[in-house]
């Protein structure tokens, strides 16, 4: 009897120690198991959104999901005016808001990565829709994302391009047809 439960003890601490080494060896570095993202499935980029209407939180709106120009799905607002998307890695996606009385609100995002990296940020944003466009907005801009989001290897993180965004806002507000 004595020697079983000796048995069952040294089982037992081998066990916890076992635990213990393969608790630490996954804290102390996440890239031991998975170091390429071609050893696993299902990589994707969490995307967090808030959209608003004159800085506050929007309700009944509606939010189209596009993967390389096919519809995906359309899902309706929530009441605090957030969305949470998961975009697989290495696609193309556009993500249009739509409102009643609105300006459609579309964006753009490229979730491709650089093959060997595995750890990256989740993408937030906000989105702020605007009443219809008015009469000095050039409509061939409207077709057009307002953001366009990829990934920024010197920040280390998804961002939209600050270039592109400041055009085309500028078009979108019709400053750039306004008769003086």
């Amino acid at each position: 009897m004595n020697t079983r439960i000796s048995l069952y003890r040294s089982l037992l601490a081998s066990g916890i120690a076992f635990c213990a080494l393969f608790a630490n060896t996954a804290a102390e570095g996440q890239g031991t198991l998975v170091d390429r993202r071609d050893q696993a499935e299902g990589w994707y980029l969490p995307v967090h959104g808030q959209v608003l209407i004159d800085g506050e939180k929007a309700t009944n709106y509606q939010l189209v999901l596009y993967k390389d120009n096919v519809e995906l799905s359309k899902l309706e607002g929530d009441k605090r005016g957030r969305f949470e998307l998961e975009l697989d890695i290495d696609a193309n996606y556009t993500v249009r808001v739509n409102k009643e009385g609105y300006q459609e609100k579309m964006i753009h995002i490229e979730t491709k990565l650089p093959k060997d990296l595995v750890r990256y940020p989740d993408y937030a944003c906000t989105l702020s829709l605007q009443k219809e466009a008015s009469t000095n907005i050039d409509p061939f801009y409207t077709d057009f994302p307002s953001a366009i989001i990829r990934y920024n290897e010197e920040l280390g993180g998804f961002y939209h391009s600050e270039h592109y965004l400041t055009h085309i806002q500028t078009k979108l507000s019709g400053f750039a047809n306004a008769s003086f």
